[in-house]
């Protein structure tokens, strides 16, 4: 690895290094259902995944209305074991990434005010 893939990477991690705290959400199957077939057994799988990510969306806007500052960090993905050890989880908890959490330095720019109709697609 040459010195400026190694400045790059560790750049990466200074959003989480800098901010006062740190959230780890973590994705806990305990309710899921088994299902004998593959394609049920994939989508309880998915079902959880992406209530875990709304959950962590839902987090990230609370912070925001109380005037908190956050950033979401896909970093513990990548590395769940090492998290988990990190952290002293359970082995069925799995790491949805790293939340930083603090206070802005400025308040936030005002935005234009988007039609919703934009982003909608009928078919």
């Amino acid at each position: 690895m040459t010195e400026h893939q190694i400045v790059v990477r560790t750049r990466r991690g200074e959003v989480l290094r800098q901010a006062p705290l740190i959230v780890v959400p973590c994705l806990v199957r305990d309710g899921a259902h088994s299902y004998p077939d593959a394609a049920r057994a994939a989508a309880e799988r998915d079902m959880f995944t992406v209530a875990g990510g709304a959950a962590v969306a839902g987090l990230l806007i609370a912070l925001a209305a109380e005037g908190l500052g956050s950033c979401w960090v896909s970093a513990t993905l990548f590395c769940p074991d090492v998290t988990r050890a990190a952290l002293d989880l359970p082995a069925g908890w799995d790491p949805l990434g790293a939340v930083a959490i603090g206070v802005p330095a400025a308040p936030p720019s005002p935005r234009p005010d988007l039609d919703p109709g934009q982003f909608l697609l009928e078919r």
